[in-house]
C-alpha cells in the first residue's frame, strides 16, 4: 500500500475521531439537558404522574409523525437502517441527520423505549461525510471516511475503542484485505481519539452505571447455565425482531397518515410508561436502578417488566421512531436474567443476564465476537466463556429455525464492497 495513502488516512482518522468525540458529547449533553427540562424542571417528578407521562409521550409521537412526514424513514431496525441508506445514497448527509438524529432525539427526550445508537452512529458518519466533501475526495474515498467515522462512533457509544473495529473485522467493508486492515486500524484511531475526548469532557453515556452485578468468579457449571439460558435469550431476540417486523407490516396502512400513526404510537408508549415507568427511555439508567433494587421486585414483576419493555420497544421501532434496539434489548434481557436468578437462586444473576443478552444481540447482529466484546464492557471478562456458550445456543437455534434462509437476519453491511481507502 502507498505510504502516502496510509499516512493521509491515519492522519484524517485523528481529525475524524476528534470531531466524532465532540459531536457525540454535544448530542448526549443536549439529550440530558432536554430530558431534565421536560421531566424535572417543567413538571417536577413527571414520571410519578400517569397523565403527564401519557401527555409527554403523546407529544413525542406527534413530533415523530411530523419527522416521518417531512423527512421520511429508513428501512431496517436500528442502525441497520442507516447502513442501508448509506449503501443506497452513497453518502451520509443532512438527509440522514434529519431523518434519524432529529427523530431519535424527539423519542429519547419524551421517553420512547429506543436506544441512542442510531442517532450517534448517524452523527458520527456525518462527520466523515462532511470532511470528505471539504477535502473533495472521490466517491469511494468518501465512503471510506464514513466507514472510519462509523467505526469510531460505535466505539465511543459502547465505551470501548475496539468494539467498532471488531465489528468491521467480522463484517469486512470491502473484499480487499489491505483496504480492510487500513479501515479497521483507522477506525481504531478515530475511536481512540474520540473516546479520549468523550471521557475528558466527562459525558460518557454509560458512566457510573452498573448494568450487570459483580461476578464472583468463573465456575464450570456456569457453562451449562449459559448454554441453557442462551435458549431463552435467543427466544427473546426472535420475539422482539418478529414483533417489530409484523407491526411494521401492520403500520403500512398508516403510511399516508404519519401524524395519526405517530399519535397512536405515542399513546401506546405513554400507557406502558404510565403503568411501568422503568420501561421508558433507552433503558440503561433504568436497568442500573433495577439491578440495585432487584430484591424489591418479585418474579412476576420482573417478567412483566421484560414483557412490557419488549412490547413498548417493538411499538416504537415499528411505528416510525428511528432509534436503536441495543439498549432496550439489554434492559429486557437484564430483567429476564434477574427473573431467572429469582427463580433459580443458585444461578448467579450476572450469568443469567449476560447469557440472555448475548444471544438476543446475535439475533439482530449475527456477529459473535462483537457481541462478546460489547457485553464484556458492561460486565466482566470472567463471563466470556458463559457468553460463548450462550452464543452457541443462538447459533444452533437460528440455523435450525431458518435452515434455508441464512440471510434472514443479516448483519448490516454498512459500506460493503464500496469503501476503499486506496482509491
Amino acid at each position: 500500500m502507498d505510504k502516502r495513502v496510509l499516512a493521509r488516512t491515519l492522519g484524517v482518522s485523528v481529525i475524524l475521531g476528534a470531531l466524532v468525540g465532540f459531536a457525540s458529547d454535544l448530542f448526549i449533553r443536549l439529550l440530558q439537558l432536554s430530558s431534565r427540562l421536560i421531566w424535572e424542571d417543567i413538571v417536577p417528578h413527571a414520571q410519578d404522574n400517569a397523565l403527564v407521562v401519557i401527555a409527554i409521550s403523546l407529544a413525542g409521537g406527534i413530533g415523530m409523525g411530523l419527522c416521518v412526514k417531512y423527512f421520511g424513514e429508513n428501512d431496517g431496525i436500528g442502525f441497520e437502517g442507516v447502513a442501508k441508506a448509506v449503501l443506497a445514497d452513497g453518502e451520509l448527509g443532512t438527509k440522514q441527520i434529519k431523518r434519524v438524529a432529529i427523530n431519535s432525539y424527539i423519542g429519547l427526550i419524551t421517553g420512547a423505549s429506543i436506544g441512542p445508537e442510531s442517532a450517534l452512529v448517524t452523527i458520527g458518519g456525518f462527520m466523515g461525510d462532511a470532511v470528505g466533501r471539504i477535502l473533495k475526495v472521490s466517491k469511494q474515498q468518501l465512503i471510506a471516511l464514513i466507514t472510519i467515522s462509523l467505526g469510531g462512533s460505535i466505539g465511543i457509544l459502547l465505551n470501548s475503542p475496539v468494539v467498532g473495529p471488531i465489528f468491521f473485522t467480522e463484517q469486512p467493508p470491502t473484499k480487499d484485505r489491505a483496504s480492510n486492515n487500513l479501515l479497521i486500524f483507522s477506525s481504531m484511531v478515530a475511536a481512540s481519539i474520540g473516546f479520549a475526548i468523550y471521557v475528558f469532557l466527562k459525558a460518557p453515556f454509560l458512566s457510573r452505571l452498573t448494568l450487570v452485578p459483580a461476578y464472583s468468579g468463573f465456575r464450570p457449571i456456569d457453562l451449562m447455565y449459559g448454554l441453557l439460558i442462551g435458549i431463552i435469550g435467543t427466544a427473546i431476540g426472535l420475539a422482539l425482531k418478529n414483533l417489530i417486523l409484523k407491526l411494521k407490516i401492520q403500520s403500512k396502512r398508516f403510511d399516508h397518515h404519519p401524524i395519526s400513526s405517530g399519535t397512536i404510537v405515542g399513546l401506546l408508549i405513554g400507557l406502558c410508561g404510565a403503568v411501568y415507568p422503568l420501561v421508558m427511555f433507552d433503558g440503561s439508567a433504568e436497568l442500573s436502578q433495577l439491578v440495585h433494587s432487584a430484591a424489591a421486585y418479585s418474579l412476576i414483576s420482573l417478567l412483566l417488566l421484560a414483557a412490557v419493555r419488549l412490547v413498548s420497544t417493538a411499538v416504537a421501532l415499528s411505528g416510525g421512531y428511528q432509534g436503536g434496539n441495543i439498549f432496550p434489548s439489554i434492559f429486557i434481557c437484564g430483567a429476564m436474567g434477574l427473573a431467572i436468578h429469582a427463580l433459580c437462586p443458585f444461578i448467579p444473576s450476572s450469568v443469567a443476564m449476560v447469557a440472555c443478552m448475548a444471544p438476543t444481540m446475535y439475533v439482530f447482529l449475527p456477529l459473535p465476537l462483537f457481541s462478546i466484546f460489547l457485553f464484556t464492557e458492561i460486565s466482566s471478562a470472567a463471563l466470556i466463556p458463559v457468553m460463548a456458550m450462550s452464543l452457541v445456543s443462538a447459533y444452533v437455534l437460528t440455523n435450525i429455525i431458518r435452515p434455508r434462509q441464512p440471510s434472514a437476519s443479516p448483519a448490516p453491511t454498512p459500506l460493503a464492497n464500496r469503501a476503499t481507502a486506496s482509491s
